[in-house]
């Protein structure tokens, strides 16, 4: 119920949330809506709403040093994924415009988000909008509270003003 409903949802947060904390990048898209697909790939990766899932190894296999046999769970960390300093340049710094941005949001292979392309069309829908209709956007007062769940993230609120 949740995977096309809840995650897109708070995409859409996350991703307002990460321009309002970069104010630059925010600029940089309200002056040109056509980096709208690489932002929200860009968005993706900084702060996914899915940080981690669980797996059942199906074959034992060696990794770093490491068995994991066949029936063991796995869990694996996206969030922490799309961050790996030895992926991306300057993980942590939030840039619209990158352009090898092979990140791990909807997956990988067999597991791979079936609703992807709706979900990335519906974000691009809806931060264009907002950034577009309230030019003047920005956080008013406090730090946003997220929710209380750790495999999905989001925000309760994000107040602000326009």
């Amino acid at each position: 119920m949740f995977a096309g409903n809840e995650t897109t949802t708070n995409l859409i947060g996350n991703g307002m949330l990460a321009l309002l904390q970069h104010p630059d990048q925010l600029q940089m898209l309200q002056g040109n809506a056509e980096l709208i697909g690489p932002a929200v790939e860009e968005l993706l990766r900084f702060d996914n709403p899915v940080q981690k899932t669980a797996r059942m190894a199906i074959d034992d296999i060696e990794i770093g040093g490491k068995v994991i046999k066949a029936g063991d769970l796995v869990m694996l960390c996206y969030g922490s994924a799309n961050r790996d300093p030895e992926q991306f340049e300057h993980p942590n710094r939030l840039d619209i415009t990158r352009t090898d941005n092979r990140h791990l949001a909807f997956a990988q292979g067999i597991h791979y988000c079936l609703g992807s392309a709706l979900a990335r069309i519906e974000v691009q829908i809806a931060i264009n909008t907002l950034v577009k209709r309230m030019p003047d956007i920005k956080l008013a007062g406090g730090v946003p509270e997220r929710g209380p769940a750790t495999h999905i993230w989001g925000l309760k609120a994000l107040p602000v003003s326009f």
